[in-house]
């Protein structure tokens, strides 16, 4: 969709064992420990330029850090809440250039308003299992009938924003 070709890799950390109070602090943190990783395992071709893109998610609700749910209980109780505020959906991201070695960060927000949020939804959310694995306990693409007005690009909602990440590429 962006015009990249692309490999994707899980570098195998800890994000547990990173935290910060602030949601755009820890995002940053945790694409940069992802980056340190995958730099400790990755080889620069020199016939070619290459480009490491780290990215983290976490939804900030109120006074609190969201990520992915704990239970089916979490997630119920995080959709629900969706019915009365809204999910700022936070993204920090790294960019390393292992070619040269150059690394720049950022991250961006996006508020995702909902509508209401039926029972019989949440429930058949929890069943499908995808949400399980999303901070916030939300993808909207399982959920167009419930959102409501975006505040910010829909590609920092879905977990890796457009915009950032090709100005941080240039």
């Amino acid at each position: 969709e962006m015009g990249i070709t692309f490999t994707q890799e899980s570098p195998d950390i800890d994000e547990k064992s990173i935290r910060h109070p602030d949601a755009k602090v820890l995002t940053v943190m945790i694409a940069n420990a992802k980056a340190d990783e995958l730099v400790k395992q990755l080889k620069a071709d020199p016939e070619k330029e290459t480009i490491l893109i780290c990215s983290d998610q976490v939804i900030a609700f109120k006074d609190t850090i969201r990520e992915k749910p704990v239970d089916a209980a979490q997630a119920r109780e995080f959709l629900r809440s969706y019915r009365e505020h809204p999910a700022v959906c936070v993204v920090g991201i790294a960019v390393v250039n292992l070619t040269t070695g150059k690394r720049v960060d950022g991250f961006a927000t996006a508020t995702q308003h909902f509508s209401n949020i039926p029972e019989e939804k949440i429930d058949y959310l929890i069943k499908q299992g995808d949400i399980m694995t999303c901070c916030g306990s939300f993808c909207i693409e399982h959920m167009p009938e419930c959102l409501g007005k975006l505040e910010g690009e829909q590609s920092t909602v879905t977990g890796l924003t457009k915009s950032l990440t090709k100005q941080l590429i240039l």
